[in-house]
């Protein structure tokens, strides 16, 4: 008998288990078909979402179009922010596994010295005033660091997930791979080599938040890389030709300013505007004043490390506050999107009610492929060309008050050739303005040939 009852028993476990696993199917089956709750940008990875694609004869007999409504169906399932954190709840309660990977599984290599540069100190360059007209040989003062505050960061702090956690600021770490940092240059090289008898090429390699706030001895203690030095010596292995912008060496002595933002990995208008200063100093041109600019700020962005950081909870309770400065020429800007829509858009664009996580758009419109703009009060025909990643979207507004036409691609995602378009545009002045992951690493190296042929 009480063998039966177990069976009976078993039977309607086994039957609840069958029925529970069927209704959970049901559930999802419908909320995938919620076209309507279909998210359009992801508030934690900080990018748009997947478009549904558009169905042509082509991409239906090639099999591109049922794969591109697999990968909407899958980036726009609805719920999905939710259960992107319940996963990074999940494994936030893993232990210290992410910092015992971080710590000790990445091992830098030594960065080699011979640079004159690398035995100098970082010093700021001094502000001038506007001047109306730029006469023809400016005299553009080195920085000058007496009486500026030392923000440098000498308290330890912790790991929360892949970022680098303390006062209450992120940041990600660097590590120097000489072979890496090689085939960039070679990379670099051989762009030059294309187009360098036709422009001046300049290349600025951005150094993020960790490389100019943190003490060396923060970084040591946890076999970080100098970022300073790996940039200098990337530096070292360029053409005489190409010139290189020493953006770093003017952003450390400012770190007790607003350069970088606490909760995101980029750097402020700020901090783009003191790389903007080293580029006029190696172009030899006068660079403007940031005071004289209109801003417009936009608080309560929560950026990237907040959902690097399994959101840590110190930096959403301190976001930062995006400053931009207006343009004085134009603010108004031709933009060509990953679809290949073209539209008009703003420079600096007013962004008060965009996403927690989105403010940084207010910048160029983001990371798309190709965009210009037409400074209407300069008719010298003067032209410049950014090859960027997200880092030059705050460096490009600085530019707009100097050339007439100001060109820029995303290498990430367009197709146009830097050499076709010095051709088409005729570009004077190149610019690369590359995060130093980008700029010391050949992750990216076919992406740089593939837009400097």
């Amino acid at each position: 008998m009480d063998k039966e009852k177990r069976k009976r028993t078993n039977g309607w476990i086994r039957a609840a288990k069958i029925g529970a696993f069927f209704l959970a199917l049901a559930i999802i089956a419908f909320i995938g078909i919620l076209w309507f709750a279909r998210p359009k940008t992801s508030e934690l990875e900080k990018r748009t979402l997947t478009k549904f694609p558009k169905l042509t004869f082509s991409t239906f007999w090639n099999g591109e179009f049922f794969s591109g409504v697999d990968t909407w169906y899958a980036d726009t399932f609805p719920t999905r922010e939710s259960l992107i954190s319940g996963s990074k709840w999940i494994e936030s309660h893993y232990g210290s596994r992410d910092e015992q990977v971080i710590g000790e599984a990445i091992i830098a290599d030594e960065i080699p010295t011979g640079d004159e540069t690398e035995d100098q100190e970082p010093t700021a360059i001094t502000p001038e005033d506007v001047v109306p007209e730029p006469e023809p040989e400016p005299e553009i003062r080195l920085p000058d660091t007496e009486g500026l505050e030392n923000g440098t960061v000498y308290a330890l702090g912790e790991f929360k997930g892949n970022i680098y956690i303390t006062d209450n600021c992120g940041y990600e770490l660097y590590y120097f791979t000489k072979a890496s940092a090689d085939r960039a240059a070679q990379g670099l090289n051989e762009i030059y080599d294309a187009i360098g008898d036709k422009v001046e090429m300049y290349v600025m390699i951005d150094p993020n938040s960790a490389g100019v706030m943190l003490d060396q001895s923060v970084l040591d203690s946890m076999g970080c890389s100098n970022e300073r030095d790996a940039i200098h010596y990337v530096y070292s292995q360029l053409n005489d030709g190409i010139h290189k912008v020493n953006a770093v060496d003017n952003l450390i002595p400012h770190n007790a300013e607003y350069i970088y933002f606490h909760t995101d990995h980029h750097w402020t208008a700020l901090g783009a505007y003191y790389a903007y200063q080293a580029f006029c100093v190696e172009k030899g041109v006068m660079y403007h004043d940031y005071k004289t600019y209109e801003t417009m700020e936009f608080p309560g962005f929560i950026g990237t490390f907040y959902s690097y950081s399994n959101q840590s909870q110190a930096l959403k309770s301190n976001p930062d506050t995006v400053v931009a400065y207006v343009p004085k020429g134009t603010n108004t800007m031709e933009l060509t999107e990953r679809n290949g829509s073209t539209y008009s858009w703003n420079i600096i664009q007013d962004v008060s009610g965009y996403s927690s996580g989105n403010l940084y758009l207010t910048f160029v419109g983001g990371d798309q492929p190709y965009a210009w703009a037409h400074n209407e009060t300069i008719t010298d025909g003067s032209s410049v060309m950014v090859i960027k990643d997200s880092y030059g979207n705050a460096f490009i507004p600085w530019l707009i008050d100097h050339y007439e036409y100001v060109y820029w691609v995303d290498f990430r995602y367009t197709s146009n050739t830097v050499s076709q378009m010095v051709a088409d545009h005729g570009i004077q002045d190149v610019i690369f303005s590359l995060s130093i992951y980008n700029g010391t690493t050949d992750s990216v190296t076919s992406y740089l040939k593939s837009v400097g042929q």
